[in-house]
């Protein structure tokens, strides 16, 4: 094989690779930039519901301070829907189940159902300190994020608080 071949061979190549890597991040990959504020619920037994912001809010809400402790530590004011709501009355569960928080960069955090049940104001919040939260595009932490409340003062509870929400799937027969 000579050398013009082989240039051409390489190009070619080049040109499908570029071609197939930009189809794959513009109309294959589905958005997961969690950009777009939906909260999907999956697990259930029909087919996944999906929610936007607008829907969210028309929800009871919870908005109350909170103050987020790991490696930044601040207090905050958001506002947002109970996980135990959502679980309960949007999706129709009341035991026997995990709840899995799932971020755009596929993050997670378990609650059981216990912890949705007796700590009822962790939230999936689409506001903070009334304003609605950015996405990652934007160096933001939302437009959805799970704030889970300290238990005790000095809890490091930052790093269970989801940013970039965009799945609660329900494990059924987990707890």
């Amino acid at each position: 094989m000579n050398r013009k071949t082989l240039a051409i061979i390489i190009g070619i190549n080049v040109v499908l690779v570029t071609t197939i890597v930009t189809l794959y991040f513009t109309v294959w990959l589905p958005s997961s930039s969690g950009d777009d504020g939906f909260l999907t619920i999956t697990g259930l037994p029909t087919e996944d519901i999906k929610l936007n912001i607008t829907q969210l809010e028309s929800f009871p809400n919870i908005s109350q301070e909170y103050y987020l402790q790991g490696s930044e530590s601040f207090s905050a004011n958001y506002t947002g829907v109970s996980v135990f709501y959502l679980v309960t009355q949007v999706a129709n569960y009341t035991e026997n189940i995990t709840v899995r928080v799932i971020a755009s960069d596929n993050f997670a955090y378990t609650l059981s159902f216990d912890d949705i049940n007796q700590t009822r104001d962790i939230i999936i919040a689409y506001k903070k300190n009334g304003e609605y939260m950015d996405g990652k595009s934007l160096d933001g932490e939302g437009p959805l994020r799970l704030v889970i409340p300290q238990k005790f003062p000095g809890e490091y509870n930052g790093q269970f608080c989801v940013k970039f929400v965009v799945v609660l799937e329900i494990i059924v027969g987990e707890q």
